[in-house]
């Protein structure tokens, strides 16, 4: 765990940020403008590894920058980007989180690391540690910094509370560049939002949809249960009724059968995955 920031760190940090800030200001409108913001990042936190996404109202999430090889490495297919949407980042702003600085072990649902997302995609990355940062340039526009730690070495200093100090000045610079300025962006998704709505919507009741949603980003019975206002023993219930209708038996049977299912869907598409991945037919 890391632990509280000490005089002295806070000294570094704003030396590193004194040395780095200028760099990013007058790289504003550039395409260097988030190669020089990956270099502050680290110099001042210490992460190894910046990916910045940018989430535009209604719109697919767009990769603008990464400094890793995993992006590059995978291929960008339908399945690879539905899984996106599992991911507790997403569902921060999904929800419509307030800009600030987040720290995945912080915002995870309680069973994340022994989900089925963690362990086919995310443990992928190579991440050790994830601190997301969520700042608003306008009302459509909001990006998501993911500052990410792949060397198991520690780090020692509290990153959240080292990224706050500089919140505001960083939030700054990256608004009037994207005011400014707009580096190449590609996009690798498409729909994700509504591919997740609508996944079980003409199989399942509303309520047996939310639950499924739930499980599939990693959430356990006994924490559904207070997020849906039910018992664990309801829960139990809805989690038997999904596996019955889609038979299906497992959790992995469910992630496995969500990533089929959505790779088939066309764009501009408002149908429900299942449909189009069982041909129409019902699977009762």
């Amino acid at each position: 765990m890391s632990q509280p920031t000490t005089m002295t760190e806070q000294a570094g940090a704003w030396s590193e940020f004194n040395r780095h800030y200028p760099r990013l200001i007058a790289a504003i409108g550039d395409a260097t403008f988030l190669q020089r913001l990956s270099e502050l990042t680290t110099a001042i936190v210490g992460y190894d590894s910046l990916v910045v996404m940018s989430f535009g109202g209604e719109n697919a999430p767009v990769l603008l920058y990464n400094d890793t090889s995993f992006f590059e490495d995978q291929a960008i297919d339908k399945e690879f980007m539905s899984a996106l949407v599992l991911d507790p980042f997403y569902q921060l702003i999904r929800r419509g989180v307030k800009e600030g600085v987040y720290r995945l072990d912080d915002i995870a649902p309680d069973e994340f690391y022994s989900s089925d997302y963690y362990h086919q995609i995310y443990k992928q990355t190579g991440l050790q540690k994830e601190v997301g940062v969520i700042t608003s340039c306008g009302d459509n526009l909001r990006l998501v910094l993911s500052l990410g730690l792949r060397n198991k070495a520690s780090v020692d200093v509290d990153e959240v509370e080292v990224v706050n100090t500089f919140y505001e000045l960083i939030s700054v610079a990256i608004c009037k560049h994207f005011q400014v300025g707009h580096p190449e962006q590609r996009t690798i998704g498409h729909q994700l939002n509504d591919i997740f709505s609508n996944f079980g919507k003409d199989f399942l009741s509303e309520r047996e949809c939310q639950v499924t949603q739930l499980v599939l980003q990693g959430y356990s019975t006994k924490a559904i249960a207070p997020l849906l206002e039910v018992s664990t023993e309801t829960v139990k219930v809805y989690r038997k009724r999904i596996h019955n209708k889609l038979k299906i038996s497992s959790q992995s049977e469910l992630f496995s059968l969500f990533l089929e299912a959505a790779s088939t869907v066309p764009a501009d598409s408002n149908i429900d995955p299942l449909t189009l991945y069982f041909g129409g037919k019902s699977v009762h």
